[in-house]
């Protein structure tokens, strides 16, 4: 739990709170730590028992709402830092701490943070993490673009995230749809000028959160993805715990990791790093300035025991984290989507499934009665999800890999 100087509990203005089933119980893990302002796009709900106050802001208004909302929360209760957990809100977060004097993520490193171009020109030019990219922002310097660097290769959307506009090219006779689709993609808020026509990059694919506190970036959460829809790379779950990564990826990809962080200049946050373990040592693949998202605060707590939640509030409010792991097995989860565009009816009751002692969980998250497609025609189609428990990451892919099966998606 984190003090002031006088013994009293700190006050963070966070800034976003997401969705229910994907950040509950993170922002529950942070109000355990440290008292709550929230600044919202919506009216509170689910989050009010969780937060001390509370205003709305008009994301549509630039950052002019935001900060006159902030301010009003600034006004009833001395702050001690802003945070954010949302990726849409990364930006927002950083700049509202500069205009109020209080510590955040530093702005340049937000905008770096949300900008694939000035990562990747970043990471090409220290050397840290070299990877051939071209930015374009039309087809025939695409094609040009695609002719120098090969196939297969990757095109994404400068500033998107979510896998949203990401595709793997592998002839050249696909390239001009993909190119259509990464600049029509669904910007949800964002703001993405351009698309980048990159290399593609052979191997293992990991995620790792490095907390930033005072020059220092420190592994503390990690997993394995689980991956669908190929030739888009959609994550349809991910593993953490006991057996999950390989002494080369805890090493050599976690250090890779923690010093791109520091190279971008990311502070005070739980910063989210993809890495790819290639044939010729670890890559960066993106660089985020904020935790990992979809649900992973309970997965990391159930499979480690580690609040992700409470460690963001310590790095943001500049306090040594105290990082104690207590667990010894694995957890996971796995998304489930329909197969085709359809009226939701439920999962299936696979009764037998949902009595076996490692399944932790199994949620819809649709109404019934909707409509849903999978992706790539939805890339948020997820219709519900699955956890489950194990002593080892390869029995809880097994396991839910054999969930996956048995809870088929019910509708027409």
């Amino acid at each position: 739990m984190t003090h002031d100087s006088q013994g009293r509990r700190e006050t963070l203005l966070v800034v976003g709170s997401g969705y229910r089933a994907g950040h509950e119980r993170l922002l529950a893990q942070m109000a355990a730590d440290a008292d709550l302002v929230l600044l919202n796009p919506e009216p509170v709900t689910w989050q009010r028992h969780l937060v001390q106050a509370a205003e709305v802001f008009d994301v549509t208004d630039g950052d002019h709402s935001a900060l006159r909302a902030a301010k009003v929360l600034v006004d009833r209760r001395p702050v001690a830092a802003v945070v954010t957990y949302e990726e849409t809100m990364v930006v927002t977060a950083a700049r509202l701490a500069e205009r109020l004097g209080l510590p955040g993520v530093p702005v340049a490193a937000a905008e770096l943070a949300r900008d694939k171009h000035s990562q990747r020109t970043l990471l090409n030019s220290t050397g840290i993490s070299p990877t051939r990219s071209i930015l374009v922002r039309d087809l025939q310097a695409a094609r040009r673009a695609g002719r120098e660097i090969g196939y297969p290769l990757m095109i994404k959307p400068r500033g998107l995230s979510g896998s949203a506009g990401v595709r793997r090219v592998d002839e050249e006779a696909q390239f001009d749809a993909a190119f259509d689709a990464a600049l029509h993609a669904d910007k949800m808020g964002l703001v993405s000028e351009g698309i980048l026509v990159e290399e593609f990059l052979e191997g293992f694919e990991f995620d790792v959160d490095c907390l930033v506190h005072e020059g220092t970036a420190t592994p503390i959460s990690w997993a394995r993805k689980i991956w669908a829809y190929d030739p888009y790379p959609i994550e349809a779950g991910f593993i953490t715990g006991h057996g999950t990564l390989g002494p080369a990826e805890m090493t050599e990809g976690f250090d890779l990791a923690c010093r791109s962080v520091l190279a971008a200049g990311i502070d005070r946050t739980v910063a989210h790093v993809e890495v790819k373990m290639t044939p010729s040592g670890p890559r960066i693949i993106e660089l985020n300035a904020r935790p990992g998202g979809d649900i992973a605060a309970r997965i990391v707590e159930l499979a480690r025991g580690v609040r992700l939640g409470s460690l963001l509030a310590s790095a943001a409010l500049g306090r040594a984290p105290e990082i104690v792991s207590s667990k010894d097995r694995s957890a996971g989860l796995r998304f489930l989507y329909p197969h085709a565009r359809q009226s939701f009816d439920g999962l299936a009751e696979a009764t037998a499934l949902r009595g076996r002692p490692w399944v932790h969980e199994i949620k819809e998250l649709r109404p019934r009665g909707e409509m849903v497609a999978p992706p790539p025609e939805d890339l948020y189609g997820r219709v519900g999800y699955v956890m489950a428990t194990g002593p080892h990451a390869d029995e809880v892919e097994d396991r839910l890999l054999l969930a996956h099966h048995e809870l088929r998606v019910l509708g027409s």
